[in-house]
This record gives C-alpha cells, sequence and structure tokens, in this order.
C-alpha cells in the first residue's frame, strides 16, 4: 500500500528549502559586493598584482636611501656632505662660480639714428630681458647675470621712474648678460628661427652679440634674503 505525502508538507519544505538557498546567496553577494566569485578573484588578482608592484618600487626606493647612506658613511662622508652643499650653494645664487659659458651684449644699433631711442626700447620692454633669462634656464644654465648682477629665484626686474632695476640695483644699458653652462646649447636657445634674439634685432633697434667662452665668472647673490612669514588667519 502506497504511502501518500501530504501536500503541504510538500509546498512547506520547499518553501523553507528556497528560502535557504536565497540568504545563502544573498550573503555571498553581499561579501562581493554584488560580484559572482568569479569576477570578485580577478578583482583581487589585480590589486595583488597592484601591490606588488608598489612593493617592487619601494624596494628600489630604500635601495637607494641605502646606497646614500653607505656614501656619507667613513671617512668620506664629510667630504660628500660639503660637496652637496656647495652643489646647492652654487645653485641658490650664493657663491661665485666659474666656467664655460656666453656673454650676450645688448646694445644699440649703429645704423640708429638715435641710440637713446634703442637704449629705452629695452628697458621699456624690459620682458625681453626676461624671455632671455627663461631661455637660458631652459637651456640649463648653471648660473645668470645681468650687469654683473646675479640672478636667482627671487630676483625680480623693475621699472621705477624710467629707471629699470635688478635686485634693486640700477641697471643701465648697453646691457651685458652673461651664463654659465654649455655654450653650444646657450647660443642655439637664443639664436633659434625667430627666437629672442630675431625679435629684439628686427623689432626693437639693437644689436646682440652672442660670444662663446671658455671661461665665464659670475658673483654670488649679496643681498639680504627676505622670507615671508605671513600666514592666512584662517
Amino acid at each position: 500500500m502506497k504511502r501518500k505525502i501530504p501536500y503541504k508538507s510538500v509546498v512547506i519544505c520547499s518553501t523553507i528549502l528556497g528560502i535557504f538557498i536565497s540568504l545563502q546567496l544573498k550573503t555571498l553577494n553581499l561579501e562581493n559586493n554584488g560580484m559572482t566569485t568569479s569576477k570578485k578573484g580577478k578583482e583581487l588578482a589585480v590589486e595583488l598584482k597592484g601591490l606588488k608592484k608598489k612593493e617592487d618600487e619601494l624596494k628600489l626606493e630604500v635601495n637607494a636611501l641605502k646606497e646614500s647612506i653607505d656614501k656619507y658613511k667613513g671617512d668620506k662622508g664629510e667630504n660628500a656632505i660639503q660637496s652637496e652643499i656647495k652643489k646647492y650653494e652654487i645653485l641658490a645664487g650664493f657663491t661665485d662660480v666659474e666656467g664655460k659659458g656666453i656673454e650676450v651684449k645688448i646694445k644699440p644699433n649703429n645704423d640708429s639714428i638715435k641710440s637713446e631711442d634703442s637704449n629705452d626700447s629695452i628697458i621699456y620692454n624690459y620682458d625681453l630681458l626676461l624671455s632671455m633669462i627663461n631661455k637660458l634656464n631652459s637651456a640649463q644654465a648653471n648660473a645668470i647675470s645681468i650687469n654683473n648682477e646675479r640672478v636667482v629665484g627671487n630676483s625680480y626686474i623693475e621699472l621705477k621712474e624710467d629707471k629699470l632695476y635688478i635686485n634693486n640695483t640700477q641697471i643701465k644699458a648697453p646691457f651685458t648678460i652673461e651664463a654659465i653652462g654649455d655654450s653650444d646649447t646657450l647660443s642655439s636657445a637664443l639664436q633659434i628661427k625667430y627666437g629672442i634674439v630675431w625679435e629684439m634685432e628686427k623689432y626693437y633697434d639693437v644689436k646682440v652679440e652672442i660670444e662663446k667662452k671658455e671661461k665665464v665668472k659670475i658673483n654670488g647673490y649679496n643681498h639680504e634674503v627676505k622670507i615671508n612669514h605671513s600666514f592666512d588667519d584662517n
């Protein structure tokens, strides 16, 4: 005789089983932020690869720091430190520098009717001098001066009462700009076709002479360095 399973019992068991399966899937979904296990695994693999790359970069950085520390150890450490200090003093512009470079002379055009007009053309358009300095800096000049005034990070050129000043010192035409560095690179940066030299000679009635020199000496910056300590109250 066959036993009959009540229909209600089957329905109840099926419902309970369905609820358990649904809860299990929901839990898995929450743990993986809504991703399938396969997709979550791929994401973790990518993340692991990124962490591995970062680890390699940090190892390289640590090795570089170890080499720097080793360089300053022992008897040669003091010499190495002094060498670093001297290098940064030169870059900051506080020490005299000597080396190969160029000398740029900006003077009135010999064909000009009034040489004073040629002088004034540069004085009132001193941004041309700034442009020339920027070109030399871009060409990796180690040191620059204008009329023996050292150009450093906080140098400024300004026009006051028809007079031109750099580092609060008056400079007059004709102007002489000296730069230390690779003379070929420096001169090429200024003499590029339709560049700053071409512009000055064509539109401002001056003559620009560039001379490559084996020995250029530029004095250090000898003015007081002013540091701004003011901060916003906010």
